[in-house]
């Protein structure tokens, strides 16, 4: 089962009351029926639920694809936008860009709501209404969450303001540095690692909550921004045995495979009979967003050639990645024949247009290549067919073993361990991959290409390539774009600093 979205009345009236450090309107709700805490938290459901309203943070339709996944793939070059949003072939990002702000005020909100639910579910374990061992478990996903949340925020725009408290003045905060954030990362990974039980020993019905693995491989990638190498290894290494790749990998991101035995933590969606905009929230966009307009009547975001190119003859993880002119999609589930407007513009064909004729869209502007890790819900249609399925409710996966396998491969290779390094990458990756051992003695060159063919369309490879210190290399030797400096970087919202004179824009915007 997966971890159901809904939290009930009393869960949504309890993120109702809690008190958030952002300054916007839709935050400004007050309680008008005279409901107190008191009054709430009466049962051990009440507390499940507040909880739960922590999750229910990534459920908004730009947070996932605007605010994670542009950023994580756009700033890499290997997938373009197609619309308004083409300033990340440039790195000139506004500050003003909308998505940017949503990403500091939806993250900011989850962190608000896990702070202010810490001394709420301590208070229900004093006053036992709930037992010892549910609140463990509580305090740990709410400690994982809140760790999540500064994790990608730091990723995206560096340093931002710690709140590691529920907020009781105006909200107004400086910056603290990115080191700083990773340190309270770890620190609340640590936390939650500590409290929190492994996947295989969660009920059917908890299936989706944070789990130790999960706080153990963010504490691992948080210590690797940290410099500290043989402290991530080491952290990675006790996943070992607890997760396993999936045999073929085409298999991650199947949707009668969501929550499978690679995936670490995913976003959980529910399928719903109403995929339209009424249901954007309870789903995504991504699947149908980077259809081809041929398909889906969207196609904004699609491929560079480059990225389909570059793949070694052979390697298993191409097409479940990147489809050209004229290939079958990979999944089981999907059948391009079947879409209600190939079936009206292009009767009988299974496969993503032709060589001769590439799908690039009515004005020819796309380049013909689409990403696929995201398109593997047979019900998502785009603005097609009668009704039109717009989004999707499968699962997306944050983190997955094969992440951590690569992040520890590095962090071997950055403490003196390449054979380790390469053990990992040639014995694991690249064998799945259903490849020989990579070519070179450059271990670190040999590492960005396999981050790259493993994780390219999904939500980390930009922060990856950061991390490692080589994003600018690594953007100029493949598409012979220069990075400016500190435009590796988002920008600090304007609208952030608009409201709070104290946050500092990073510098070159």
């Amino acid at each position: 089962m997966k971890l159901y979205k809904t939290i009930g009345l009393l869960g949504f009236l309890a993120v109702v009351l809690l008190p958030i450090s952002c300054k916007e309107s839709f935050l400004e709700q007050k309680n008008t029926q005279g409901i107190t805490e008191d009054a709430l938290f009466k049962k051990p459901e009440d507390g499940i639920a507040l909880v739960t309203g922590i999750y229910d943070t990534f459920h908004d339709v730009d947070f996932t694809l605007k605010a994670l996944w542009y950023q994580a793939n756009f700033l890499s070059q290997d997938f373009k936008n197609f619309g308004a949003d083409t300033f990340f072939e440039t790195y000139e990002v506004p500050t003003g860009f909308d998505a940017l702000n949503i990403f500091w005020s939806r993250a900011y909100q989850g962190v608000a709501r896990a702070n202010s639910a810490i001394p709420i579910i301590e208070n229900m374990k004093t006053n036992k209404v709930i037992s010892d061992t549910l609140a463990n478990r509580l305090t740990g996903e709410t400690l994982f969450l809140r760790g999540v949340f500064y994790y990608y925020l730091a990723s995206n725009f560096g340093g931002v303001p710690l709140e590691l408290k529920t907020v009781t003045d105006d909200g107004r905060h400086p910056r603290n540095t990115q080191d700083e954030v990773f340190t309270a990362v770890a620190a609340d990974m640590k936390a939650a690692a500590d409290l929190l039980p492994w996947q295989q020993d969660l009920a059917a019905a908890d299936i989706g909550r944070a789990t130790k693995g999960a706080a153990l491989a963010y504490l691992g990638d948080a210590q690797m921004w940290l410099k500290k190498y043989a402290d991530a290894a080491a952290t990675y290494e006790q996943l070992t045995g607890k997760y396993q790749l999936e045999d073929k990998f085409v298999n991650i991101h199947e949707f009668n495979n969501q929550n499978g035995k690679e995936a670490i933590f995913e976003i959980q969606y529910i399928a719903g009979s109403d995929m339209s905009w009424g249901h954007a929230n309870d789903s995504h966009w991504l699947a149908t967003f980077g259809m081809p307009e041929e398909v889906s009547q969207f196609g904004y975001s699609f491929a560079d050639k480059k990225l389909y190119d570059s793949f070694e003859a052979g390697d298993t993880r191409k097409l479940p990645t990147v489809l050209g002119p004229g290939d079958v999609h990979p999944s089981p589930a999907i059948k391009i024949s079947d879409y209600p407007l190939v079936k009206q513009n292009y009767p009988g064909m299974n496969t993503l247009g032709t060589v001769a004729k590439p799908w690039k869209g009515s004005d020819g502007l796309r380049s013909g290549y689409y990403g696929v890790k995201t398109w593997r819900d047979p019900a998502a249609t785009g603005n097609s067919g009668n009704p039109a399925y717009i989004f999707s409710g499968q699962n997306l996966i944050l983190m997955r073993y094969g992440q951590v396998l690569l992040s520890k491969a590095e962090a071997l290779f950055k403490s003196g361990n390449s054979a380790g390094a390469l053990a990992i990458i040639n014995g694991q990756i690249r064998k799945r991959a259903g490849l020989g051992a990579a070519a070179g003695s450059d271990v670190m060159k040999i590492l960005l290409e396999e981050y790259r063919h493993e994780l390219a369309g999904e939500f980390s490879l930009w922060f990856l390539l950061r991390r490692s210190g080589e994003q600018a290399k690594y953007v100029k030797e493949r598409y012979g774009i220069t990075v400016p400096p500190g435009k590796d970087l988002m920008p600090i919202p304007q609208r952030q600093i608009a409201t709070n004179e104290k946050l500092v824009q990073n510098p070159g915007y």
